[in-house]
């Protein structure tokens, strides 16, 4: 008798009253036909390790691990695009990695060739390995939302992401060059630390559509910016995300009448942004949004927690 057909395989330890070693996981996953999953859900576990038998799951198309602590992922486990040529996405949400950093199994040099949504969300992540752009995809999404990096890594750049989010990490400084990733669409750099944006984009990057600096201490644009500003003048949504910002509440002072200008007066050294005067004030108005509801993470994770948390 064959194993019964699953689509979507859920394992939830807490339910299980197990921790997640390879033993119990293997158990569990021995009592339906792996080749059958297309959505793989591991979550609530305290001790998880993924066992080899991850490589029978051939036509999962997604793996979700949720609110658990991660102690190996190792390399013999590994997603491939061998074992895993459907896999398009791969979520980790509140979940503690070894030493924070990404587990050998989702580094394989045969790397899932469909697999361009990778989204980290809250977890420990602190360092990613510097050979990531000879593994993961070019052109991929990547987030890393209330990571604990403090800086962009250089490698992630490098992937030419579609597009990148850090929401909520430590990040003090974004260098110039996330400005400059040439098919980056959506730049994610909400509730970061960052005090103002670099100086010295050189080469603007002609894809780049979206900005967020929601809840930022961003307070002035530099003239790099205009060119974001003149290119998306005839499109209905703004171009920048600013709602909680520093700009946003001086923007709101001029707009209700409590002030004239920016603290930063508008001059040659500066984005026409800090013209806020009655001739310039549709173009600022059309640029920038102010509307809190973009200063959320990404990944939907008030949803996550009202259906995946333990009750």
């Amino acid at each position: 008798m064959s194993d019964p057909a699953c689509y979507l395989a859920i394992l939830d330890c807490h339910r299980l009253g197990i921790s997640g070693l390879k033993s119990e996981v293997e158990d569990k996953w021995s009592e339906f036909d792996r080749s059958t999953v297309v959505t793989l859900v591991i979550r609530h576990c305290t001790a998880l390790e993924v066992p080899d038998s991850i490589g029978d799951f051939h036509i999962t198309t997604g793996i979700k691990v949720y609110n658990s602590t991660l102690n190996d992922w190792g390399t013999s486990a590994a997603v491939t695009n061998t074992n895993h040529p459907a896999l398009i996405w791969l979520y980790f949400v509140r979940v503690d990695l070894p030493g924070g950093r990404l587990p050998e199994g989702i580094m394989s040099s045969d790397f899932p060739g469909n697999l361009y949504d990778l989204e980290f969300t809250y977890t420990n992540v602190r360092e990613i390995q510097d050979d990531l752009d000879t593994k993961w995809l070019i052109g991929t999404t990547v987030y890393f939302e209330y990571s604990e990096l403090t800086s962009i890594p250089p490698v992630i750049l490098r992937l030419d992401p579609y597009s990148i989010s850090f929401i909520g990490s430590p990040i003090t400084e974004l260098p110039p060059e996330v400005f400059e990733v040439p098919d980056m669409v959506y730049l994610y750099m909400g509730s970061t630390p960052i005090q103002e944006l670099p100086y010295n984009v050189s080469n603007f990057s002609p894809g780049l559509a979206y900005i967020f600096l929601t809840d930022t201490n961003v307070s002035s644009f530099w003239p790099w910016i205009d060119l974001l500003v003149k290119r998306t003048l005839d499109r209905q949504r703004a171009p920048l995300l600013m709602g909680g910002s520093t700009y946003c509440n001086e923007l709101e002072e001029i707009t209700s009448g409590k002030a004239e200008t920016f603290k930063i007066l508008p001059s040659d050294k500066y984005s026409l942004l800090m013209d806020a005067s009655f001739t310039n004030r549709d173009v600022v108005l059309h640029t920038v949004s102010c509307d809190l509801a973009d200063a959320e993470p990404v990944y939907p994770i008030a949803f996550e927690d009202s259906v995946s948390a333990l009750k």
